[in-house]
């Protein structure tokens, strides 16, 4: 596969994320009354980050591979945050909110990306 190829790729797992946190941002604000723990901008602002990286990474797949490395440490951000905002939901005792289906897409699409994002540096 070539490298603009593998950019390709991975805009299109991070538009995947994207949608997918904009999904569970939705999920969150439909469970808001019964779990008002639930930081409700969180997962939006995961999905815009999750957007603008998509669109980055496509304009990489012009440029070639030496503009990775700052991608790479936006990528940990995105995945640490992502964690974080999982976490909330999958503590013991919460409510549940209906998100689970959509977490295991996420975690599929970030492991696509860690991948392709390691064979495109």
């Amino acid at each position: 596969m070539t490298v603009r190829a593998d950019f390709e790729h991975l805009s299109w797992d991070l538009a995947t994320v994207s949608g997918t946190l904009s999904e569970i941002a939705t999920t969150w604000r439909r469970a808001a009354a019964g779990r008002p723990d639930l930081p409700l901008g969180l997962p939006q602002r995961l999905a815009d980050m999750a957007g603008r990286l998509a669109a980055d990474t496509l304009s990489l797949a012009g440029t070639g591979p030496e503009l990775a490395p700052g991608l790479a440490a936006r990528m940990s951000e995105l995945s640490e945050g992502t964690a974080y905002a999982r976490s909330i939901t999958a503590a013991r005792g919460g409510a549940c909110v209906g998100d689970e289906p959509l977490w295991d897409i996420l975690r599929a699409a970030l492991s696509r990306t860690g991948d392709r994002l390691a064979v495109a540096a």
